[in-house]
């Protein structure tokens, strides 16, 4: 028995092998992504009001007026208050205590590109009469990372009630990054073990000082791991086996390392959010594809997972602009060649949150 034992495995051991060797001779091992020095700089628009901050990468100039020029949609005037939140109105740190205060965490969908300041939806959300306070923190180009880091750094200073998170699919891709494509440099977090999340970068070195390694490892893995992943034969069978766990709903639809690592943030996130007695809601702005098609992608199936498992609201906001869109058209919503949000869009979005409020008493 032992003898046949020690057969079966020395046998399994040189299958393997054979394996593995004949698959890098035919060349199936994965390409290797060429780290090449970035070389140019995207121009991007925000540059008029945005500047350096240590801990998030950008943020916006505080008490400006810029100019926001495009050829997509007509010259809007950005203006920011004492703090840097899109808008003119300034907000103590001490809530009044008859006023339920909404922080709104987001990307350039959050902060309104290409609108007027109170044509954005969380300008709408305050202006609509109830007694509430909406702090439009939201930066273009922030990644997930980021938009974490301005809670910790910004938000959460002004104690508000509920917080908003802007949630826009591209988000979790650049949190991925350690440089944006406009050549200032951000934080970025690696996961490891457990979904422990270890924030690098900080501080943030200055713009255009880092010009390699765009997008550092950022799943931690353990030397076994690491030995593993060199091996063809286990990364062609970790594809069907990971396809199994996924129709067995073992793992999320998302198996990418932005969903695994974002999925980190937004969970270090809600627990933060909870620890200071605020309450999180994400909220799900769908990009123009989105709206055209009424197909889940696996990142919107496992964003709803991921809301169920960690007990937070999700307001969903792709129903409402797909029978908008498919009943007045794409751009009576989305700028177009821009494709951020147009005043209707907005409204839309403002609507669908409003009636959340509603049902919750807020």
């Amino acid at each position: 028995m032992k003898k046949n034992i020690l057969i079966a495995l020395i046998s399994l051991v040189l299958t393997l092998g054979i394996a593995e060797f004949v698959l890098r001779v035919v060349g199936l091992e994965e390409v290797k992504f060429r780290d090449l020095p970035r070389i140019s700089w995207a121009n991007v628009p925000e540059n008029v009001w945005v500047e350096h901050h240590p801990v998030l990468g950008w943020y916006a100039q505080k008490n400006k007026a810029a100019i926001l020029e495009s050829a997509h949609f007509p010259q809007v005037i950005v203006h920011t208050n004492s703090a840097g939140f899109r808008g003119s109105r300034d907000y103590s740190l001490s809530k009044p205590a008859d006023v339920i205060r909404i922080a709104a965490l987001g990307d350039s969908f959050v902060f309104g590109f290409g609108v007027r300041d109170e044509d954005a939806f969380p300008a709408l959300l305050e202006s609509s009469g109830k007694q509430r306070e909406i702090l439009n923190l939201g930066v273009p180009g922030y990644g997930i990372d980021q938009i974490y880091l301005s809670y910790k750094e910004i938000a959460k200073q002004y104690r508000p009630n509920i917080v908003l998170i802007g949630i826009f699919p591209e988000d979790f891709w650049r949190a991925t990054r350690a440089f944006a494509d406009s050549g200032h440099a951000k934080p970025y977090f690696t996961v490891g073990l457990f979904g422990k999340l270890t924030l690098r970068n900080v501080p943030v070195p200055p713009p255009f000082t880092l010009t390699r390694g765009q997008f550092p490892p950022v799943i931690e893995k353990n030397t076994a791991q690491s030995l593993l992943n060199m091996s063809v034969l286990y990364r062609l069978a970790r594809k069907p086996f990971m396809k199994l766990l996924r129709n067995m709903r073992l793992i999320d639809p998302d198996t990418s390392d932005e969903w695994v690592l974002g999925r980190a943030i937004l969970g270090q996130m809600i627990e933060d959010v909870r620890s200071e007695g605020a309450v999180p809601v994400m909220v799900l702005l769908p990009p123009r594809d989105w709206a055209e098609s009424s197909r889940k992608t696996t990142q919107e199936r496992s964003l709803v997972r991921f809301a169920e498992r960690e007990k937070v609201d999700l307001i969903n906001l792709r129903p409402a602009f797909n029978d908008a869109v498919a009943k007045d058209g794409l751009e009576t919503y989305y700028i177009k060649h821009d494709w951020h949000w147009t005043p209707q869009g907005h409204a839309l979005a403002a609507r669908a949150i409003e009636d959340y409020f509603n049902q919750k008493g807020n």
